[in-house]
């Protein structure tokens, strides 16, 4: 039996209807024999009903001193309806389906509420929907403690989830639907025009995702590796094949690089294959000789770069940086 993890993201689940986008790729799937197990994130963004922070804002409007357990308790309610939503435009377009939250679907978690770790999956339900030709439709981002207390696993957690049931059900791939065609060489909210990366190495894209690139979870990257479980990163609104996150390792020189800000200043990683380190560092090095006005500090490791920028500059310096340097 083929299995196939789909997640979708908040921006994929905006206006769920007949012609919805989300709907065209879960059908996509199902025409090719593959038994899907679908996950979902709350729908929408910031100021949508039952996006994640919409729901936080119902709590710190009353007082911004929240139990952690009542802040899990608020959080996990946007996936939920988003899976009893999904599920029931699956079932009205003919597809056999079932929804579950993240306890009734098994995810185990400790107790570190807000940000809890999966510590077991108990799949047996699931397995038994395939079994059966009924696509389950999961809860992301949450899970229950042993004692049954509801745990949230952080922001993207979604993504965990997804690759965990993917490890645990020895799915072929999971595929993480997005609002982006797979993950960027750059920042695309900087640099527009960026490329997009066919296929990293799961130590590539942690090494990515910790530097700042938010596409996909870190912990999502870790269970993928340990699994040995392709991850495709792809949008669900355009038809590109996306970014391939595997064992394969990249052939570019440079794989991309991450943005995070600290203060009044950005942090740059750049990461690249560290068989080409001193070419690459003495090619920056004249990069940057070049662009003195902007940068604050830089540093190396074995197979990155960490370029310190003003606040100021940072628009100026990425679209100089990718286009005189990493394209």
């Amino acid at each position: 039996m083929r299995i196939v993890i789909q997640k979708f993201g908040g921006t994929s689940l905006r206006n769920l209807n007949k012609q919805s986008d989300f709907l065209k790729r879960v059908k996509e799937e199902a025409r090719t024999g593959s038994r899907i197990v679908v996950v979902v994130s709350a729908m929408g963004r910031n100021g949508d009903p039952y996006a994640t922070d919409t729901l936080i804002n119902q709590l710190i409007n009353i007082s911004s001193e929240i139990d952690p357990k009542k802040k899990d308790m608020i959080m996990s309610v946007g996936e939920t309806i988003s899976a009893a939503m999904v599920s029931h435009l699956l079932e009205s377009e003919g597809l056999s389906s079932e929804a579950f939250t993240g306890l009734q679907a098994g995810i185990i978690t400790d107790n570190n509420f807000n940000s809890a770790k999966i510590i077991g999956t108990n799949t047996k339900k699931i397995q038994d929907c395939l079994e059966k030709g009924i696509i389950p439709v999961i809860a992301g981002f949450q899970g229950a403690t042993k004692d049954l207390e509801i745990t949230t696993l952080g922001r993207g957690g979604s993504d965990t989830t997804a690759v965990a049931l993917g490890g645990a059900l020895n799915a072929e791939r999971v595929d993480i639907f997005t609002d982006v065609p797979g993950v960027a060489v750059i920042d695309p909210k900087f640099v527009p025009d960026t490329n997009y990366i066919d296929k990293i190495s799961y130590d590539d894209m942690y090494r990515l995702s910790i530097a700042g690139a938010t596409v996909i979870h870190p912990d999502a990257i870790l269970l993928g590796k340990q699994y040995n479980i392709p991850i495709r990163i792809l949008s669900t609104f355009a038809g590109e094949p996306g970014t391939t996150i595997s064992r394969d390792k990249s052939s570019l020189k440079i794989t991309g690089a991450g943005l995070k800000i600290q203060e009044n200043e950005y942090v740059i990683s750049v990461i690249f294959n560290v068989n080409y380190r001193d070419e690459i560092i003495k090619k920056l090095e004249r990069f940057l000789l070049n662009e003195q006005k902007y940068t604050v500090n830089r540093s190396y490791s074995d197979n990155s770069a960490s370029i310190v920028v003003k606040n100021e500059n940072i628009a100026e310096f990425l679209q100089e940086l990718y286009l005189n340097f990493i394209k």
